[in-house]
């Protein structure tokens, strides 16, 4: 075929005789005249009607429906993941301004971090304020770093503490101020529970990207624990529990997880603890 083409091009004249046997009457024969402007007109013709009868068929027949379907399906797959995107970011919004209003009440309301605004004033001289500050008692905790104080606080033995694990798996990570790890982890199977430390009081419950749920129990003598990661909760903000009191149950959740495990906190008036001296 190619062949036939390249000798029909490849004419001077542009022109050739196409003769045409038949096998079974060898002695009959057709004889025809072509063109090479002939051949391109074929093969455009023949081409456009190929193209025209495969988009009428695509459009007539179901494979539009399908197609349509399968792109319908694509959009809403994206609005959906974009949606998801922006509720996590709502949620974490509205996390972190939970958690900074409950800064501000701390701040505002614990005497030790109250800051006398009255007795400060710009207009004050040097030498009234050196009075001021002479004559103020001065508290040992105010010359003190973070980490300091987070050293020497111990663990009081209270009708509470110290208690059982809250749940039943390795210790993979242990508590450190160097590294800003309030808490020590625990590695549990997904979907295992966890239980409350000791008898208290839902105080807040969350959902943040970098923690997945997490919960906070507020326990007697200024003792909060705090327990992040969770792929459910089964409390609510308000809920009494008693110690033993299933609270959820863990997952691999949140940015910073890298497994399925529970990372537990212990804070006593407002300073991070070290958990493993308040468990047996």
């Amino acid at each position: 075929m190619w062949d036939f083409l390249k000798r029909i091009f490849s004419e001077k004249d542009g022109e050739v005789t196409v003769v045409v046997f038949d096998e079974n009457e060898p002695d009959v024969s057709s004889t025809f005249k072509l063109k090479s402007f002939d051949v391109v007109k074929i093969v455009l013709t023949v081409t456009i009607i190929s193209v025209a009868l495969t988009i009428g068929i695509f459009f007539i027949s179901p494979l539009n429906s399908i197609y349509q379907q399968r792109l319908d399906d694509n959009f809403r797959d994206e609005v959906i993941a974009i949606n998801e995107r922006v509720r996590a970011l709502q949620d974490s919004l509205m996390a972190r301004e939970v958690q900074l209003n409950d800064l501000k009440e701390f701040v505002r309301t614990v005497p030790d971090t109250t800051f006398d605004v009255e007795n400060y004033s710009s207009g004050v001289s040097f030498f009234e304020r050196e009075n001021y500050y002479r004559a103020a008692p001065a508290f040992a905790y105010e010359m003190l770093t973070r980490d300091e104080i987070i050293n020497a606080t111990r663990a009081e033995r209270t009708p509470d503490f110290p208690t059982s694990f809250p749940i039943e798996g390795a210790l993979t990570q242990g508590f450190s101020t160097e590294i800003g790890h309030y808490g020590v982890d625990f590695a549990a199977t997904e979907n295992s529970e966890f239980r409350a430390v000791a008898d208290g009081a839902v105080v807040n419950t969350n959902w943040t990207i970098s923690y997945g749920y997490v919960i906070y129990v507020q326990h007697a003598g200024g003792i909060m624990s705090v327990y992040k990661h969770a792929a459910n909760l089964f409390k609510e903000k308000g809920d009494y529990v008693l110690r033993g009191d299933v609270l959820g149950v863990v997952g691999d959740r949140g940015v910073l997880s890298t497994g399925s495990h529970l990372h537990i906190e212990i804070w006593k008036n407002g300073v991070p603890q070290n958990p493993m001296l308040y468990f047996n």
